[in-house]
């Protein structure tokens, strides 16, 4: 299969005809389910609305996700089922770990785009972080996070008509992943 710059730029006008409300509900939903790939959404959002509509798209949708799904975890606090969750030893290790380290280490993870979101919301959700803090984190991490991509994504048809336009953009994620596994790491075994 043999896709080219015009079969890009014929999807990206399809995925902008499926409209704005598609491309907030759909970082929302990735908050929940994270087998969708938000860094295709992003830079989706970005080629087919532009720079700042796609970013502030993807933006809300993903903030609104991740509180949600922080929030539903905090309501079944005290339930049966969050005593079975914090009974398994790395879980309640990990909330923890939210609870000590607090808004930087958040805010770090919430930067790199290959940090577990979905998993975040939970253990975060478990934890007893104030929700002040979660929510600040969340929101300008995940603004750093996805303007950087939103960035690519309003370029895109330019990268791919000079491809190697992608070297510098490869190596920034692929360093963004090293680092975020490094302070992922680091925290993670503390």
């Amino acid at each position: 299969m043999n896709i080219g710059v015009k079969d890009i730029a014929e999807w990206i006008q399809t995925y902008h005809d499926m409209g704005i409300a598609m491309a907030f509900f759909l970082p929302l939903v990735e908050a929940f389910f994270p087998v969708l790939p938000l860094i295709a959404i992003v830079t989706g959002n970005a080629a087919a609305f532009g720079l700042w509509k796609g970013f502030l798209l993807t933006w809300l949708g993903a903030c609104t996700g991740s509180i949600l799904t922080f929030w539903l975890i905090r309501k079944i606090s005290g339930t049966r089922f969050h005593h079975f969750l914090i009974k398994y030893k790395m879980i309640a290790a990990a909330s923890h770990w939210f609870e000590n380290h607090g808004f930087s280490v958040l805010f770090l993870l919430r930067c790199f785009p290959f940090s577990p979101s979905s998993l975040i919301n939970v253990l975060a959700g478990l934890s007893t972080l104030p929700l002040h803090t979660y929510f600040w984190a969340t929101v300008l991490g995940k603004a750093v996070m996805i303007f950087v991509l939103s960035f690519i994504g309003a370029d895109l048809l330019d990268l791919l008509k000079e491809p190697w336009k992608f070297i510098p953009i490869i190596l920034l994620i692929l360093s963004l992943w090293f680092i975020g596994k490094k302070v992922e790491g680091r925290y993670l075994t503390k």
